[in-house]
């Protein structure tokens, strides 16, 4: 896992960085080629073993991280991403767990997981008009991903001691996926609206599990630890694609989201094997990274709240309120980008969208505002932040005179 994990981030990471200056044909053939790739060294790897086996890992770490991208793809082209993200966190290890109790040869199973694969190869339409709003600050990915990190070290180390652990004690071996996705699914709402109190949860649920995991390291204690860390692992995957969906650069966010994540799992198998595979110092090490994760999930923001002061006083790429009432959430959001002064092609790579959906939600922009022209629409805002940012400095001055 770890000769998968080291080359998928690096990839990941990789693709934040060089994605978004991508056009949007040369990034789609770069999944397509990402999708054909994993599924022929997948099949590979049954083959053979040591060296060559080795090698197979990291060439599939690399080329399957176009495909996680992928699935971020058609999640966010979907009407409610984060739902589905849900959903689609649930049932792919419900079915990963099927298939993998099956009585069916590796090949066989495997060969069923890559046709599976081939049907992201179908290209998607153009993103639908959301019922979730868009997040409207693009740095608040930043701030979670301190504690995605400290977090994900945690699952690493559930990943390298706890599962072995409880694969000895398992009386139904797989249970466990149930319980990641009734954590995603069950922690759905306190994602959507309010995303500290869902990273808490998480933090309560693998404190409860690496603190059962310490008083009772078998039967019934390794059970519930399982169960817990699994919801837990469950709220916070869910809580980082909830904030990756989100964001309007979509390629840049899922490759540092992802990226973070299994960084941090890299981390904590690393860390796992350090320590031997003690379970008491393995729990303990686990709730001090428990209590480290809460300190830095709130110590950031406050520092972020202080920074933003200055950028919100200057609202130079800001909409008008009235023209926020007037657009929809995707019309906003294309509008942004235009006012960034992107080209036309480039809006479409940042958002995930064709070209043309761009022009079609600038038409309906210059109809609701009645300009016909880019350069008049840019003007007319610009001009009314101008005024706005005036009249504001003019009244902050007259209250530190009065």
């Amino acid at each position: 896992m770890m000769w998968f994990l080291a080359p998928h981030i690096l990839a990941l990471f990789a693709l934040a960085h060089f994605g978004p200056g991508m056009p949007a044909q040369r990034l789609q053939r770069l999944i397509y080629a990402g999708l054909i790739g994993t599924v022929a060294l997948s099949l590979l790897s049954l083959e053979f073993r040591g060296g060559l086996a080795t090698l197979l890992m990291v060439l599939l770490g690399i080329v399957s991280a176009p495909v996680s991208l992928r699935m971020g793809q058609c999640l966010k082209a979907s009407e409610r991403p984060v739902v589905f993200a849900a959903m689609a966190l649930a049932s792919g290890n419900l079915l990963a767990l099927v298939v993998g109790l099956a009585p069916l040869s590796p090949h066989l199973k495997l060969t069923l997981i890559s046709v599976m694969l081939l049907f992201l190869l179908t290209p998607l339409g153009p993103a639908r008009q959301r019922r979730e709003a868009i997040n409207p600050h693009p740095h608040q990915l930043l701030i979670y991903l301190p504690f995605i990190f400290v977090f994900q070290i945690v699952s690493g180390l559930m990943y390298g001691g706890l599962i072995p652990a409880y694969d000895a004690h398992a009386i139904i071996p797989g249970l466990e996926v149930v319980f990641y996705g009734a954590g995603a699914i069950g922690c759905l709402w306190l994602v959507k609206y309010t995303q500290p109190t869902a990273m808490l949860v998480g933090v309560a649920s693998a404190l409860a599990a690496f603190a059962l995991w310490s008083l009772l390291p078998s039967g019934p204690g390794i059970h519930g630890a399982m169960f817990f860390m699994m919801a837990a692992a469950g709220i916070v995957d869910l809580l980082l694609l909830s904030l990756v969906l989100n964001q309007a650069d979509l390629v840049r966010a899922f490759g540092h989201g992802v990226g973070v994540l299994c960084a941090g799992i890299l981390a904590g198998q690393l860390l796992g094997m350090a320590l031997g595979g003690a379970a008491e110092t393995m729990a303990f090490v686990a709730l001090i990274l428990l209590n480290m994760a809460v300190l830095v999930l709130f110590i950031p923001r406050k520092r972020t709240e202080a920074s933003d002061a200055p950028t919100r006083a200057h609202p130079e790429h800001e909409l008008p309120e009235a023209l926020i009432q007037l657009l929809s959430d995707q019309e906003q959001q294309v509008l942004k980008q235009v006012l960034a002064e992107k080209t036309y092609r480039e809006v479409a790579d940042s958002l995930s969208i064709s070209e043309s959906s761009v022009k079609t939600y600038m038409h309906r922009i210059f109809q609701k505002t009645g300009v016909y022209r880019r350069h008049q629409l840019l003007d007319m805002i610009r001009d009314t932040n101008s005024a706005l940012y005036s009249q504001s400095a003019t009244v902050d001055k007259d209250s530190r005179v009065a």
